[in-house]
């Protein structure tokens, strides 16, 4: 293994690391304390935890297995592994990892700090393309269904239908303010850890199968890609590129899915700081 793969295991080892103690901290020394249901199987977790004396970490594995087992067959054997890193990480943190003091009970407060922590936590590992599965993983299955619905609108009504049933269970109904808030907050520490203020990232990719590339864009992470003609600079062939615009959680994902597909296909990344239509925002609030 030659320098670089080191570095970049023991950066992403580091990554790993530094995201599990976040999390543990988020839910050991605020969520929990409070009682602060998130969305996720870490939401339904710590519901089950208040009735039933099973470690919440060891929870939340029970109850992705069968979410990544449905979603491996789409995104592949790294989708897999990747996950099972990143869940298996942070839910055993929670469980073996009790160094964090609990300082504070108020709920508003453990709200906005567990929020951020969290957020953090998230933000890190999904930079690297480590996924905690829950409502991730939820909307990649409801993908398949409802098509024409963007990704982050599947996973905001997984969470927040998690969190009214967590609420009707346990009759906590203020509780569901202090979880909207901590939700809110983990999304933005989340988007600002993982590629400041951009919304998506634009990809460039020229391929020797740009039409093979496409449907498999579409099929991995349910994304439309747009052929365009063009032509070499020094052999005027004709050739075609295929460009792409995906959340800034998905790039990792499309940058393994190229890799898998094509290892020498040349790959360009832009910054869209704004993108509107199917998937993303909409231009109704432009004035």
């Amino acid at each position: 293994m030659d320098k670089s793969k080191v570095r970049l295991l023991l950066y992403d080892t580091a990554i790993v690391i530094i995201g599990a103690l976040l999390f543990s901290a988020s839910m050991n020394m605020f969520l929990l304390p409070a009682k602060i249901v998130v969305g996720g199987m870490t939401g339904i977790a710590t519901v089950v935890n208040l009735y039933v004396n099973i470690p919440v970490g060891i929870m939340i594995i029970l109850l992705n297995i069968p979410l990544v087992i449905l979603n491996t067959r789409r995104f592949g054997f790294m989708f897999l592994v990747r996950t099972l890193i990143g869940t298996l990480s942070t839910s055993l943190a929670i469980d073996f990892i009790s160094i964090f003091p609990i300082t504070i009970t108020d709920p508003l407060l453990c709200a906005v700090f567990g929020g951020v922590t969290m957020g953090a936590s998230l933000g890190l590992l999904l930079s690297r393309g480590y996924t905690t599965g829950g409502t991730d993983l939820i909307a990649c299955l409801l993908k398949v269904r409802f098509k024409r619905l963007p990704t982050g609108s599947l996973i905001m009504f997984s969470d927040l239908a998690i969190i009214v049933i967590a609420a009707i269970i346990t009759r906590e109904w203020s509780g569901i303010f202090y979880s909207i808030i901590s939700l809110y907050v983990m999304g933005r520490i989340t988007d600002l850890i993982i590629s400041g203020s951009q919304r998506a990232e634009l990809a460039l990719i020229i391929s020797s199968d740009p039409e093979g590339l496409t449907r498999l864009i579409s099929e991995r992470l349910g994304r439309g890609a747009t052929l365009l003609d063009g032509s070499g600079g020094f052999t005027s062939e004709p050739r075609r590129v295929v460009m792409c615009v995906v959340g800034k959680g998905e790039l990792f994902f499309l940058k393994q899915a190229v890799a898998g597909f094509d290892p020498n296909a040349f790959f360009v990344i832009c910054k869209a700081s704004e993108v509107l239509g199917e998937g993303f925002g909409s231009g109704s609030s432009m004035t």
